[in-house]
């Protein structure tokens, strides 16, 4: 639920599938090429921002203990490390997010399913705001009212643009938790009971913006459900980032054989 894109067993598995996306085919008979960049600075001269917590999407201890210790892991090889709040308000994004995703969706829906949408959207209640109200609404929102959330969604790539002016990467946890067991409807942060829709929440801050993202493994509960961690980068930094996942995921593997011994 977490993994809007590919898996793959290492980095260099999404660098090939990522030339692959980024090749046109013969048959296209195209002039058009993308030229990602590649690193032009090694992991001890980055500039790092943590965003370890948020209070509309709180982690439990494991999670936060995860993503600290890349936090030091980064901070030993000389990248330049701070915590940050957040370049933009947590659930305004995901909020945004939802909107823009529950109306594609109905792309695919046909005209039948589409009018009982419209006529349930129509009996709800004006103070309704559940989830059920909010998803029925973004499904039968008008066109105007989604040129108004693509006008915010580029308001918002211009706010994570000034950011990464003066950061090359940011961390955030994956998801609140360790991975949950398959088919679990349920989300408890620290033995709170969260909204299930909680756990892609971290994960739901990039792709509406189109900002390349990827999670990599850090470490295992004592149950061996497995814990990552998001890194977050500036427009068209895929290879950037997948650099820095190939040299920061051998030195994470240290640290925890480390612990262990």
């Amino acid at each position: 639920m977490v993994t809007p894109g590919p898996l793959a067993r290492h980095p260099r598995d999404l660098d090939l599938l990522l030339a692959a996306l980024t090749t046109p085919s013969p048959s296209e008979n195209t002039p058009w090429r993308v030229e990602l960049p590649t690193p032009s600075k090694s992991i001890d001269q980055l500039r790092v921002a943590i965003w370890a917590e948020d209070p509309s999407c709180p982690v439990d201890h494991a999670t936060a203990r995860a993503l600290a210790a890349v936090e030091q892991t980064l901070s030993r090889t000389g990248a330049v490390v701070r915590r940050s709040a957040g370049p933009v308000h947590f659930g305004d994004s995901t909020r945004l997010f939802e909107q823009l995703l529950h109306a594609t969706a109905t792309a695919t829906v046909g005209d039948e399913a589409v009018s009982e949408e419209l006529a349930a959207a129509r009996a709800l209640r004006d103070d309704d705001a559940g989830p059920r109200a909010a998803f029925l609404r973004h499904r039968t929102q008008t066109h105007r009212t989604w040129l108004r959330a693509d006008e915010d969604r580029a308001r918002l790539r211009q706010t994570w643009q000034q950011f990464f002016t003066g950061h090359d990467v940011l961390l955030t946890p994956a998801a609140p938790t360790p991975a949950i067991p398959a088919g679990s409807r349920s989300l408890v942060v620290d033995g709170t009971e969260r909204s299930f829709f909680d756990q892609p929440g971290w994960a739901n801050l990039t792709s509406h913006v189109g900002l390349p993202s990827l999670v990599i493994p850090v470490t295992t509960t004592e149950e061996g459900l497995p814990i990552g961690v998001q890194i977050i980068g500036p427009a068209y930094a895929d290879r950037v980032l997948l650099a820095l996942a190939e040299e920061v995921t051998p030195l994470l593997r240290a640290v925890a054989s480390g612990a262990s011994s």
